[in-house]
């Protein structure tokens, strides 16, 4: 090995817990809240040679994702998403299989070009090892964080959304492109002074291709050690549709067809339609329908809740057969739904809190009561705005955040207390437009910024 090597492998970045500002290595207190550096990456800031890493956005399974100062362009700021080397340098996979399949699909991400797409502008692999993807950085929030903050949507708005979101899939299925992995936290919704915009702002989907990137490394992974690795199936298995749990299954659009019947019903009713840990949920989705959405909230039409379940069909051939197909059927229903007039803001809301049974409800410090056996609360008479809503369990740690009420009618809001300090959803998540409040479990120092950690 020689000193040049010796030396690159010296060479680290650091961040800040607090703030997630990046560092290189020579700086172990951070300059702006003096809290003790943390080093991540295996290399300086300054990436390739091109992109100074400035700050952390959000971490995933996958890898993390930073913002970052296109050096050629100084006044460019871009998002990059690095991939975690061992989903692609494997003893088992050859580097430069996986360097030539990793530009393949990142090529094929890169050729999607639509207003409601994330841009992938460049790619590579750093000297250190480095796998990463250049995007475009988008100002706003996920899909994931509004959710978090307002927990459900009515119809109107859910569509409004996502006709959005399924404009940007068609335009990848044009190019025979499955996106694999829609989830909230992929959906980023920007939002401009200068957009003459309605309602809640531009939307783009992002994510396109990586999930195939990392899947097709685990795929050659598991074939050659002849059976699954720990790491076990590649996306999100809450959004996945039940064939992408099934080994060598071919997919096609409607996969994604399933994913955005989630996401609706979620946006509807307030969770996805199965929860639980990866065997429960190979288990209900392989054997079991969701709840209707009728049992999760009143104001939801027969034609609505039909939309959204023929979008959930356990069966491939009995989904709609593309994404234009699908969304016609759930704007009709959406033109047809007169449960829920949309002028309808008067008066204090009727917010539903779910989670455990047993744990505690508190709005703004006030304590509200205790979730029943049913696994809700119903609280009345909420002024609308926004309030800090925190739900303890015992043996857990507390969910609490930043919610939003809205005038009159029913909303329905998922805690979660956990037992470690994650969340699910957030493997990308670019700067929120409003704070959500994290507890570290370990610390217990509190955050106001959304889906982010401690770290400590």
């Amino acid at each position: 090995m020689t000193l040049a090597q010796v030396l690159i492998i010296l060479v680290v970045m650091r961040e800040c817990p607090r703030c997630e500002k990046c560092y290189d290595d020579d700086v172990t207190v951070c300059p702006e809240d003096q809290t003790a550096t943390k080093q991540t990456l295996p290399c300086a800031t300054l990436l390739n040679n091109r992109y100074r890493l400035q700050k952390r956005l959000g971490r995933g399974a996958m890898g993390q994702v930073y913002l970052a100062r296109d050096e050629n362009l100084s006044v460019r700021q871009v998002a990059i998403k690095t991939v975690r080397p061992d989903f692609l340098n494997d003893e088992d996979v050859q580097e430069g299989e996986a360097i030539a399949r990793f530009e393949r699909e990142a090529r094929t991400a890169a050729s999607i070009r639509h207003p409601n797409v994330v841009d992938v502008t460049d790619f590579g692999k750093s000297p250190e090892g480095i796998f990463y993807l250049v995007m475009e950085y988008v100002e706003g929030e996920t899909l994931y964080h509004l959710l978090r903050r307002e927990g459900t949507l009515n119809p109107q708005r859910t569509l409004e959304l996502l006709r959005q979101v399924a404009a940007g899939v068609e335009a990848a299925h044009e190019e025979s492109i499955l996106h694999r992995d829609l989830k909230p936290a992929n959906i980023f919704i920007m939002k401009k002074k200068s957009m003459s915009i309605k309602g809640d702002g531009f939307v783009k989907v992002g994510d396109f291709g990586l999930a195939k990137i990392v899947g097709a490394a685990v795929a050659e992974m598991e074939a050659a050690n002849g059976g699954p690795q720990s790491r076990g199936i590649i996306g999100t298995p809450e959004y996945m549709a039940p064939e992408q749990m099934q080994t060598g299954a071919h997919l096609d659009e409607r996969a994604d067809v399933y994913a955005m019947g989630v996401m609706a019903y979620h946006m509807l009713g307030g969770r996805p339609p199965f929860t639980g840990d990866l065997a429960q949920l190979i288990m209900q989705k392989m054997m079991q329908m969701p709840a209707p959405l009728s049992t999760l909230r009143s104001d939801i039409s027969p034609a609505v809740e039909k939309a959204v379940m023929h979008a959930l069909e356990r069966e491939p051939e009995k989904r709609s057969r593309n994404m234009p197909e699908w969304l016609e059927e759930f704007e009709f229903a959406v033109s047809e739904d007169t449960t829920a007039p949309a002028g309808n803001t008067d008066g204090d809301a009727r917010v539903t809190v779910m989670s455990q049974p047993g744990a505690e409800v508190y709005i703004d410090d006030e304590r509200k009561g205790i979730i029943g056996r049913s696994g809700r609360i119903i609280l009345a008479n909420v002024p609308p705005g926004r309030h800090v809503l925190r739900v303890s369990a015992v043996g857990l740690a507390d969910d609490e955040r930043v919610i939003e009420v809205r005038a009159g009618g029913e909303q329905i809001i998922q805690a979660n207390p956990r037992a470690a300090a994650s969340q699910p959803g957030s493997g990308i998540g670019f700067e929120p437009s409003m704070p959500s409040l994290v507890a570290c479990a370990k610390c217990g120092a509190r955050f106001a910024s959304g889906a982010k950690f401690c770290g400590l």
